[in-house]
């Protein structure tokens, strides 16, 4: 899909992933939709969100890439991929390391990886911040340290640290449309 860029924003839990996702889609840049098992959170919308599906539902063969997560199953399907980069010539998405690793292998001329940058001690901060209990923040500290989630993935684009949203977001903006067609 020649001009079409999915920007992947890959780092650590509490990184900002989520916020400066936010921010790109204020810009016009719209986000894919992943699906999950897990329940619908307080105020979260069905499709806006989340797709919330049943185990059964979440077929391997629909799907780029899934993981799992706290018992609940995650994923991007392909439909949601295609249908978007029919529609926009900007998406974006956050996954994990092997998430961003797959979704690179189906698109390889598309996608740009972001990685954002965080400290362990920061990471717990922002968790901290945003309510999660010592129970998440310790199984989250554990993942990211098995998985080498701190480390930026071999087949990162750019690396951004988030100190300031809008700042960050626009950075990866203009990285994106300068390089588009460079890659």
């Amino acid at each position: 899909m020649a001009g079409k860029t999915i920007i992947v924003l890959v780092g650590p839990s509490g990184s900002g992933k989520t916020s400066i996702g936010e921010v790109l889609s204020k810009h016009g840049i719209h986000r894919l939709t992943t699906t999950t098992t897990r329940k619908p959170r307080p105020g979260e919308i069905e499709g806006i969100d989340y797709y919330f599906r049943d185990f059964d539902e979440m077929k391997i063969e629909y799907f780029i890439e899934q993981t799992v997560y706290n018992n609940n199953r995650y994923g991007l399907t392909k439909a949601e991929v295609k249908n978007k980069l029919e529609k926009y010539d900007y998406v974006h998405v956050s996954l994990d390391r092997n998430g961003a690793k797959a979704i690179k292998k189906a698109f390889p001329k598309e996608v740009f990886i972001v990685f954002v940058q965080i400290s362990e001690e920061e990471m717990v901060r922002r968790m901290k911040l945003r309510g999660d209990s010592q129970e998440e923040i310790d199984e989250r500290i554990t993942f990211s340290q098995r998985t080498n989630e701190l480390v930026p993935p071999p087949y990162t684009d750019l690396i951004v640290e988030n100190i300031e949203i809008n700042t960050v977001a626009q950075d990866i903006i203009e990285h994106v449309t300068k390089n588009t067609f460079s890659h």
